[in-house]
C-alpha cells in the first residue's frame, strides 16, 4: 500500500519544490543554508552575519518591491546526508524566494534539488566542482579553490619555497583545492615530497605528522577544519616544534581556527591566503556598518554573504520578480560591469527606480558573474598575531594570478 503512494507524494513535492515564491505574502524570504553544527560549522555563522546586516539595510531603504525581506537558516551539519532536508525544509515549508548556501562541503550532494529550484541560489564556497557551473539559478560570491589554490602556491615560490608537502582534509571540498596548489607549485619548478590525507575528527595524526616531516619539506600547504587542525598541531609543536612554515586557505585565519590551534602557534606557523581585505569599492560601507551593527572586525565570509544578499535583492527588483528565467539574467545585470557604478543597496535602488541600469560594485570585490556564475578575485597573504590581528604579508592581485590559469 505505502509504495503505491510513493509516485504520488514524489509529484507533489516536485510541483512544491517549483513554485515556493507564490507563498511568500507580506515578506520576501531568504534562507542561509549550511554548517551552524557538525563539521566547520563556523560557514553558517559567518555567512549569515552578513547577510542580516544587508537585509537591515535593505530593509531600512523601503525593502524589494515595497516587501520586507526576511532571513532565516537552514542547518546541513556539514553532512551530505543533511544537506538536502535542509534544502527541502526551507523551500517547502518556509517558503523562501532565495537560498544562500550551502558551502562547499554539501554542495554536491544538493545539486540535484538546486537545479528543479525556480528561485535563485547563490552558494558559499570555493569549490573547483562549480568551475564549469551549468545551472542558470546557481551562483556564488566567493572566488573558486582554483584561484586560491593558485595564490597559495603563487606566494611560496615568492617566499623561494621549493620542497613542499600537502596536507589536506579528506573531505571534498578540502581535496578539491589540492590540484590547482601542486599543479601551480610544480608549473614554478617546486617538488612535492609527500601527500598526506587527514581524515576529519581523528585522536591523533602521530603516523600522519612523521611521513610529512621525513620528507623534509621547506613549506607545508594544507587545509584542516578547525576541530583537526587543533589535533594536528598540538601534536606537530609536540613532536617537531615550529619552525616549518604551513601556509594555508581563509579557513585557517578564522577565528574559530586560531583559537582551536592556539594564537602563540598560529602566529609561529601559519600563513593564511584569503580574499583581499581591499575588497571591493563598496568595503568600506560594509565595514563601517558591520561595526555599528556587531562592533569588532567582519568576520570570515561575512562580505561574502552580504554581497549575495544584495546582489539578489538588486536582482529581485531589477525583475519585478523572484522566480524564472527573468530574474536568474537580472543577477548578472546588476552586477556584471555596465552601467551606473553603486556600492550600496540604498544607492543601486534609487537607480533602478529611475530606470537606470547598474553596476553594483561589492565589499567582498566586483561581483561579476562569468558565463559559469563565478566571480574572479584578488588576495592577500596573512598571519594572525597572537592579539588575533592578521598581517597583511604580501597582496596577491588578480592580474598576477592570470598567467597561472591558461
Amino acid at each position: 500500500m505505502r509504495s503505491n503512494r510513493l509516485p504520488i507524494v514524489a509529484a507533489i513535492v516536485a510541483a512544491v519544490v517549483l513554485i515556493p515564491a507564490a507563498f511568500a505574502q507580506g515578506t520576501l524570504k531568504v534562507a542561509v543554508v549550511g554548517p551552524y553544527s557538525g563539521f566547520e560549522s563556523f560557514i553558517g555563522p559567518d555567512t549569515l552575519k552578513g547577510v542580516q546586516l544587508a537585509t537591515d539595510l535593505i530593509n531600512q531603504s523601503g525593502g524589494v518591491m515595497g516587501k520586507q525581506v526576511e532571513a532565516s537558516t537552514g542547518d546541513t551539519t556539514g553532512d551530505a546526508i543533511d544537506a538536502v532536508p535542509a534544502l527541502q525544509k526551507v523551500v517547502n515549508v518556509n517558503h523562501v524566494n532565495g537560498i544562500i548556501g550551502p558551502s562547499s562541503v554539501t554542495i554536491q550532494a544538493a545539486l540535484p534539488f538546486i537545479k528543479n529550484l525556480d528561485i535563485v541560489d547563490v552558494m558559499v564556497g570555493g569549490t573547483t566542482a562549480l568551475d564549469n557551473n551549468a545551472l542558470p539559478n546557481l551562483f556564488r560570491t566567493t572566488p573558486s579553490d582554483s584561484l586560491m589554490g593558485v595564490a597559495m602556491a603563487y606566494y611560496a615560490h615568492q617566499k623561494g619555497y621549493s620542497k613542499a608537502a600537502v596536507v589536506f582534509g579528506t573531505n571534498a571540498s578540502a581535496q578539491s583545492l589540492k590540484a590547482p596548489v601542486v599543479n601551480t607549485f610544480k608549473k614554478e619548478g617546486g617538488t612535492i615530497v609527500a601527500d598526506v590525507g587527514i581524515s576529519p575528527g581523528q585522536s591523533s595524526y602521530r603516523s600522519e605528522i612523521l611521513k610529512v616531516y621525513a620528507a623534509k619539506p621547506d613549506v607545508v600547504f594544507f587545509q584542516l577544519d578547525p576541530g583537526t587542525g587543533g589535533t594536528f598541531f598540538k601534536e606537530v609543536t609536540e613532536l617537531e616544534g615550529t619552525s616549518t612554515p604551513y601556509v594555508g586557505t581563509d579557513v585557517t585565519a578564522s577565528a574559530d581556527f586560531i583559537k582551536a590551534v592556539g594564537a602563540q602557534t598560529a602566529d609561529a606557523m601559519v600563513t593564511s591566503i584569503e580574499g583581499s581585505s581591499k575588497g571591493g569599492s563598496g568595503a568600506g560601507a560594509f565595514v563601517n556598518a558591520y561595526q555599528k551593527k556587531y562592533g569588532g572586525k567582519p568576520v570570515e565570509l561575512a562580505n561574502y554573504g552580504y554581497d549575495a544578499m544584495n546582489v539578489m535583492a538588486l536582482a529581485w527588483q531589477k525583475a519585478g520578480t523572484t522566480s524564472g528565467s527573468t530574474v536568474f539574467q537580472a543577477m548578472r545585470d546588476v552586477a556584471g560591469g555596465t552601467g551606473t557604478v553603486c556600492t550600496t543597496f540604498a544607492d543601486c535602488s534609487s537607480l533602478l527606480k529611475a530606470g537606470k541600469d547598474i553596476n553594483y560594485e561589492g565589499a567582498s570585490g566586483p561581483v561579476d558573474f562569468n558565463q559559469y556564475g563565478n566571480v574572479a578575485a584578488g588576495f592577500e597573504a596573512v598571519k594572525v598575531d597572537t592579539a588575533g590581528n592578521a598581517k597583511v604579508l604580501m597582496d596577491i592581485g588578480a592580474k598576477a594570478l592570470e598567467p597561472y590559469l591558461k
